[in-house]
């Protein structure tokens, strides 16, 4: 069992209390030295550079009263400079993390050095000659003097470094109170990285619930909660973040209203086939792909009348011609669209159907390449030699050709002309032929008559889609399928008056769905009438026949005031003439002989007699299987039928003699077609 001590307490072994009033009695703990401790401490930030010369009067005397102690305000001086070198240039890291997250300003270290030097010099100096020495020594005037000199300095830093912070404060406010309220367009929601701008304050938007698109879609709402225009209010996908981020941006004005010039064709990096043509609303560039790594890359360009398109075009062909890209270009509009460059580009059109007959011959280029191309000797990354290449490579061993197309549903309204865009759109990117094509909006009878026109919008859109102001809010999901933007809602004008042209979205290498502007060019003609025309190789040529030889012609003959005629064989499904390419004994050659062969004679009249015998729609493969020819000659040849009247494309894949256009198909060429 535990013991237990028991302890009395007698009154001897009581402590005795100090009497009332005298408990730490000692002099620096009186009521008032605490009330003075504690109006320092509070004060210690804005009266620090006065603490500090007082601080040096009591060092500088103290030191005096010793032999030697100057040599110790020395070496304190020395340290201090030392340190204080260390702290304005010292900028360590352990592996990937780093030690100090930013090194202090310019004038900061300035002042903080003099602050040191001037002040230890001032205390050596002091404890060497006697010290302090009020009323016999320069030393009180001295104190008081760098006190104030450096003080004013610390002062003016602290004034500037808070400056900031209300307005902030009135953002964060603003958002909770006016957004983020239960009440509110984003209940819930934060913001985080608010940054001021010279033209606003952008911030991250985090959302509670939701993705960025929820933020998107609130952005008018946004604005009117905030009290602000809608153009005014810009937000975008965070990327590279959470789905439940979003970039904002508020202008006081908008960034893109002043523009920006055409710095020149030096825009585009031939390292990556990218160019800077012009700025998003933050400043950072906006890109256009004139190629990557695996061929060129085809653009679509959609814009209402004074959208910008025209003056968005002069830039590339500018950009084109001074770096060596071959540019054929058509204008339908009789050449109004694009003036500056019916002498300044290799092929220029300016009728509809002057831009067919460049089309026919652009596909005969394609097919003339794609020959040489399969039996091309290459060598790899690795060094192996290798026979037939499947992509195309900028000038190794020919030069890339840029088509541009202005108004083209003109062309694409012709007969045969969308099978023959869909045929190139499909093929050409191996073969280095890029397809430009520019409408004023994206409804589907822009791209012609039959279900090719939706193929042909949708392979144009994969590549660079460029945006400008459109006239219906109807077809904004079509340009840009997936994007939360509304292209028909931008303004044509600015509060000022002057034109927003060049304003809108661009689906490029960027992909950011914000609002960016196009470098204006201001003297396209300069660079239409400077540097030399770039042309295609010659095998190039000789398969684009009279078409192309003649160009030259029918361009003064318009000049002339004549109505230029286009040549017998302009609209030819293939213009390839073996006796003007390589000697027949040249595989090349061969290959695009055999490529030519593919439609024997008597292949017209074969699939002609096969659909007027079978009474009904009939599907290509159907065709094919029945007359033995294969599907790339059967299409060919109902392409031609269908120009002369003598076929009829009934729906996707089956076709119809016009006698029997109406009647039903048979269900296994639907599924086969299908």
């Amino acid at each position: 069992m535990p013991q237990t001590i028991t302890v009395e307490k007698t009154t001897g072994a009581t402590t005795p209390r100090p009497a009332p009033g005298k408990r730490g009695s000692s002099r620096k703990n009186t009521p008032a030295a605490r009330r003075a401790l504690r109006l320092a401490y509070r004060t210690r930030r804005g009266m620090a550079p006065l603490y500090a010369a007082a601080a040096q009067a009591v060092a500088g005397s103290t030191l005096a009263a010793a032999d030697d102690g100057w040599k110790t305000a020395l070496a304190a001086t020395v340290t201090g400079a030392t340190a204080t070198a260390a702290w304005g240039r010292w900028d360590a890291r352990i592996g990937k993390k780093r030690l100090r997250k930013q090194l202090p300003a310019r004038a900061d270290f300035i002042a903080a050095a003099s602050a040191v030097t001037t002040g230890g010099g001032l205390v050596t100096a002091m404890a060497a000659t006697g010290g302090f020495q009020i009323g016999h020594s320069p030393y009180p005037a001295l104190t008081a003097a760098w006190g104030i000199g450096h003080g004013i300095y610390w002062w003016r830093r602290g004034k500037t470094t808070a400056a900031p912070a209300p307005a902030l404060s009135v953002q964060l406010q603003d958002w909770q109170d006016r957004v983020a309220c239960s009440d509110g367009p984003l209940p819930g929601s934060k913001l985080a990285d608010v940054v001021t701008t010279d033209y606003g304050w952008t911030a991250v938007i985090v959302l509670k619930n939701g993705t960025w698109r929820k933020a998107v879609q609130a952005s008018a709402d946004i604005a009117g909660a905030l009290d602000l225009p809608e153009e005014m209010v810009q937000i975008e996908k965070a990327a590279g973040q959470s789905a439940r981020r979003a970039i904002l941006a508020v202008f006081n004005r908008n960034p893109l209203q002043k523009g920006t010039t055409h710095p020149g064709p030096q825009i585009l990096d031939k390292a990556t086939g990218q160019a800077e043509v012009g700025i998003f609303y933050d400043g950072k560039p906006a890109r256009y792909a004139f190629w990557k790594p695996s061929g060129p890359v085809h653009t679509v360009v959609y814009g209402a009348t004074d959208g910008g398109k025209s003056r968005f075009l002069d830039m590339l062909l500018g950009t084109e011609r001074h770096n060596g890209i071959v540019s054929w270009v058509c204008d339908p509009q009789g050449g109004q669209s694009l003036p500056r460059w019916r002498e300044a580009v290799d092929w220029y059109e300016d009728t509809a159907q002057g831009g067919l007959a460049l089309l026919y011959a652009v596909r005969n280029v394609m097919y003339e390449r794609s020959a040489r191309y399969s039996l091309m000797q290459w060598t790899d990354h690795k060094g192996r030699v290798l026979r037939g290449r499947d992509h195309f490579v900028v000038d190794d061993p020919d030069p890339l050709i840029s088509v541009t197309i202005d108004e083209a549903h003109r062309v694409l309204a012709l007969p045969g002309a969308v099978a023959l865009v869909l045929e190139i759109v499909l093929m050409a990117r191996k073969c280095g032929i890029k397809l430009r094509l520019v409408f004023q909006g994206p409804k589907a009878n822009m791209f012609g008559a039959g279900p090719e026109s939706t193929d042909i919008r949708e392979q144009l859109q994969s590549g660079n889609t460029v945006m400008f102001r459109t006239a219906s809010a109807l077809t904004d999901s079509i340009g840009l399928p997936g994007w939360e933007v509304n292209p028909s809602q931008l303004p044509m004008y600015w509060p000022d008056g002057t034109s927003t042209a060049g304003l809108g979205y661009l689906k490029g290498p960027d992909n950011r769905q914000a609002q960016f502007r196009a470098h204006f060019d201001r003297d396209p003609a300069h660079w239409a009438t400077t540097g030399t025309t770039p042309a295609p190789e010659k095998t190039a040529q000789a398969v684009c026949g009279k078409a192309y030889d003649e160009r030259l012609d029918r361009l003064a003959a318009r000049l002339r005031g004549e109505t230029p005629v286009l040549p017998d064989d302009a609209f030819a499904p293939t213009g390839t003439d073996a006796a003007r390419l390589a000697p027949s004994t040249d595989p090349i050659a061969q290959a695009a002989a055999a490529i030519e062969a593919e439609a024997p004679a008597g292949t017209d009249d074969k699939v002609a007699a096969f659909l007027l015998d079978r009474g009904r729609p009939v599907g290509r493969n159907t065709i094919a299987q029945e007359t033995g020819l294969t599907v790339s000659a059967v299409k060919n040849a109902l392409t031609r039928l269908k120009n002369k009247g003598l076929a009829v494309a009934v729906d996707r894949g089956i076709w119809a003699h016009p006698d029997h256009a109406d009647a039903p198909a048979e269900p296994t060429d639907l599924a086969d077609a299908a």
